[in-house]
């Protein structure tokens, strides 16, 4: 990039930034790897920066955001096909459409402890909506739960709310934030079918 710009300039062009985008990710599947930071990202380009009087710009978001959210569900249900075990919960691909949007791992796990007996076993993670498409992660290894059970998809922090829909008259739900010391506070309220509805008043 700094080769192309230093023949855009040779042209007679002035430029003064180069954005190299963004790229950082996190540790998605949780296995303690340690990542890049924004920092480590600026000095291996900073020297190079500086010798064409550039100003840097960087676009970190996803990294310094994605891990500091989750997606609270509830368990509705456990089923099986004969082949495959499915764990219903009440969220689904409305609320956080990147597994089925383009494969993303989310990692999940129960929130309420399971039956001391509770067999581990494989399951699909999976909404209500009607589309096959409509699950949270497959082939994960839980401890089979009740109905009413917490379960919890971690990272939803980038691309989660933002990128969340009214598919099937599936309301976004409400975001609380927790702060250090455990108490928590509404910060957006979840959505109600009459919000849903006053774009049609008046027609």
């Amino acid at each position: 990039m700094v080769n192309y710009i230093d023949q855009i300039r040779a042209q007679g062009f002035e430029i003064e930034y180069l954005n190299i985008g963004g790229g950082l990710g996190i540790d998605y599947h949780h296995t303690g790897a340690v990542l890049p930071t924004p920092m480590d990202l600026i000095n291996t380009v900073r020297e190079l920066v500086i010798s064409r009087n550039l100003h840097l710009i960087i676009e970190p978001g996803r990294s310094l955001i994605a891990n500091t959210c989750c997606l609270v569900n509830r368990v509705t249900g456990v089923k099986t096909n004969g082949t495959k075990n499915f764990v219903v919960i009440d969220g689904s691909m409305a609320e956080l459409i990147r597994p089925s949007l383009y494969g993303a791992y989310q990692h999940i796990e129960l929130i309420s402890p399971s039956m001391p007996d509770a067999e581990v076993s494989t399951f699909d993670v999976v909404g209500p909506v009607c589309e096959s498409a409509d699950f949270l992660g497959k082939d994960r290894e839980l401890p089979t739960p009740g109905k009413g059970a917490g379960l919890v998809v971690h990272d939803a922090g980038a691309y989660c709310m933002s990128m969340a829909s009214t598919y099937n008259l599936k309301m976004r739900p409400p975001e609380y934030w927790v702060e250090e010391d455990g108490s928590v506070e509404k910060i957006r309220h979840g959505e109600t079918f009459d919000d849903y509805m006053r774009f049609f008043d008046g027609l």
